[in-house]
């Protein structure tokens, strides 16, 4: 018996040692298998991220180029600024590391949900929409290629829109919704177009929106009777005399295209987190002084400013204690814009701001001046002369009615939005006083009658009239 039971033991023994053994080696396999697993559901996530950017920057491209200021394509741009848009897609889907590796112009895919011939849709011209998918393929795993397993694929996806709500009184109320952008400039212009007549409240001059629909009453291309691309001069209603430190009178004693109030959008100040200024220079007053208004332009005021009826803290008020005439709006502009050299028609060579170039033919391109803060910056390594996507020299500037002048001190109602661009300011204004020299990007109205604007959660933007944002996104691993 001992002896049976001793051969039993050791028996038992060589069990636990092969049960061990399979165990391991099944536990290194579902390590090995969540490592992987974990790999690809990384890899996954950045490919929407890939997509998610690339679709943000395309539909950016659409907004710049002002297809939503030309809904019916009167001018024949969308062709071109779709081209455009699946150039940067491509190039900003391209700068994303999916798996360690940089996806390849044809792994990218753009497309125009509703109209995939770009342009020949009225629906695509109103709120554009850009679908991305980033798809990689042979995305290496660390142990499923043990058993033969084939290398996977991953693909990134996302819808973007450029979103304005111009043409909104074609579509369903419950697809409207206003826009409330953020660092709006100190500057109220009438709804007047100075270079279009027609009429109206506007001293013979015709509108840019129609407070009634809140429709663009000019779409399209300035070279083709439309409003992108138009220029002029901002030049402020006010005159506070030689030596003055306020302006204590109207220039106009009604309101006149181009001519603007000057505002004080109050609620941030200096010490405010959404409030950012560059830092200082010669023409830059600092963060912490300097007049309110200089202190606005060449900053960001990050004061929320929505459509209609004046909303307390939301809406800015007619302030004659600024002196934009003296020095302010030449030193605010020169500071935002990074300098003042004058401006060639072909960009050639930089200027020391930014400057805009294929206005009569667009898309609209900005091409970085000596002065931008982000040369030489990695990864980008922008230089002068480069095209680049955004700019300090792009402003939005709000519009009212431009019924009547309005009440110094009183809230206004706001009906819409200008984008422009900023050429370069200079003292060719009346009596030698500034004039700021923009040239028209995108018009967005509200929506609908000033008095009665559309209601719901506001678009918010970091200061473009015409929002970019995300409709979807998502991701799949595939064989």
């Amino acid at each position: 018996m001992p002896t049976n039971v001793s051969n039993r033991g050791k028996r038992e023994r060589g069990q636990t040692l092969a049960l061990v053994a399979i165990s391991v080696i099944a536990l290194l396999g579902m390590a090995a298998l969540a490592i992987d697993v974990v790999s690809l559901y990384v890899a996954r996530g950045q490919a929407e991220r890939a997509a998610d950017a690339a679709a943000l920057a395309a539909a950016k491209v659409l907004a710049d180029a002002g297809v939503t200021t030309d809904p019916a394509n009167s001018s024949n741009i969308w062709t071109s600024a779709c081209a455009a848009a699946v150039i940067e897609a491509q190039n900003v889907a391209s700068q994303n590391e999916v798996a360690g590796m940089l996806p390849t112009t044809s792994q990218v895919t753009v497309t125009f949900p509703g109209d995939p011939a770009c342009g020949n849709s009225t629906v695509f011209g109103i709120n554009p929409q850009v679908q991305v998918a980033v798809q990689v393929t042979g995305v290496p795993t660390f142990f499923a290629k043990i058993w033969n397993a084939a290398a996977s694929t991953v693909t990134g996806t996302a819808l973007a829109e450029a979103y304005n709500p111009s043409n909104s009184s074609s579509l369903p109320m419950a697809q409207t919704v206003p826009v409330a952008p953020r660092c709006v400039k100190p500057m109220l212009l009438p709804n007047c177009d100075p270079a279009h007549g027609g009429g109206g409240n506007c001293g013979g001059y015709s509108t840019f929106i129609d407070p009634g629909t809140g429709a663009i009453t000019n779409p399209g291309l300035h070279t083709g009777g439309g409003v992108i691309g138009e220029q002029f001069p901002l030049i402020a209603n006010c005159f506070g005399g030689t030596g003055a430190t306020n302006c204590n009178q109207w220039l106009t004693s009604s309101p006149t295209a181009g001519y603007y109030y000057p505002l004080s959008i109050s609620s941030a100040s200096s010490s405010s987190a959404n409030y950012f200024c560059p830092a200082s220079s010669a023409s830059c007053s600092s963060s912490s002084s300097g007049p309110a208004f200089q202190q606005d332009l060449e900053c960001c005021n990050g004061v929320v400013l929505q459509c209609g009826t004046p909303l307390s803290g939301q809406s800015p008020t007619v302030d004659t204690t600024d002196s934009p005439n003296n020095n302010e709006a030449v030193n605010g502009t020169q500071c935002l814009i990074n300098g003042n050299s004058p401006n060639s028609p072909t960009c050639n060579p930089p200027t020391e701001q930014d400057c805009l170039f294929g206005f009569s033919n667009p898309p609209m391109q900005i091409l970085a001046g000596s002065n931008n803060p982000l040369l030489g910056a990695a990864p980008a390594n922008v230089q002068a002369g480069d095209q680049i996507t955004t700019s300090l020299s792009v402003v939005t500037l709000p519009l009212y009615d431009g019924l009547a002048a309005p009440t110094p001190g009183s809230g206004v109602y706001i009906i819409g939005y200008l984008q422009a661009f900023i050429n370069s300011v200079d003292m060719s204004g009346p009596g030698g006083i500034p004039a700021i020299h923009v040239t028209v990007m995108n018009v967005s109205g509200c929506g609908g009658s000033f008095a009665n604007p559309v209601t719901g959660v506001p678009v918010y933007g970091a200061g473009p009239p015409v929002p970019v944002r995300l409709i979807s996104s998502g991701s799949t691993i595939g064989p």
